[in-house]
């Protein structure tokens, strides 16, 4: 199946007649085809084929403006910013280097790996002391 375009409009023609509003955008004196009509509009898909749209610009219920766009690689961009998708997803690896300002607290606890892999768990008691305690494997507990 081909991809219908849109016809070369030629001698294109417009006007209001007991049909509504008329515009015949690839219509002749001899085939016209109404887009607009009283029930509503008429487009066909190749009326877009050549539609490009810079940026969107939306508005939320009160008022603030954002523009939705893409940059030269395909990033989405919110009013010019790289989209980064959220990442608080549970049992998820983050890679990378990181650096957090402000406050970051841990619920539920630490773990650290030693340079062979070995887990440890980081405790903290109520005076602020740190130890460390040797995770027991599964493994070893269930023997």
């Amino acid at each position: 199946m081909s991809q219908q375009v849109r016809p070369t409009i030629t001698n294109g023609k417009t006007g209001v007649g007991n049909f509504g509003v008329g515009v015949m955008p690839d219509g002749t004196a001899d085939s016209l085809r109404t887009v607009i009509k009283p029930d509503g509009f008429h487009f066909e898909a190749y009326d877009f084929d050549d539609l490009t749209l810079p940026s969107l610009k939306l508005q939320s219920p009160i008022g603030s403006e954002y523009t939705i766009s893409f940059d030269d690689d395909g990033a989405l961009l919110i009013n010019g910013v790289e989209y980064t998708a959220p990442t608080n997803q549970g049992n998820e690896t983050i890679k990378g280097n990181k650096t957090y300002e402000g406050q970051t607290k841990l619920s539920g606890g630490l773990q650290l790996l030693s340079p062979n892999g070995t887990v440890f768990n980081v405790k903290v008691d109520d005076d602020g002391k740190l130890t460390t305690e040797k995770e027991v494997s599964n493994d070893i507990a269930n023997k």
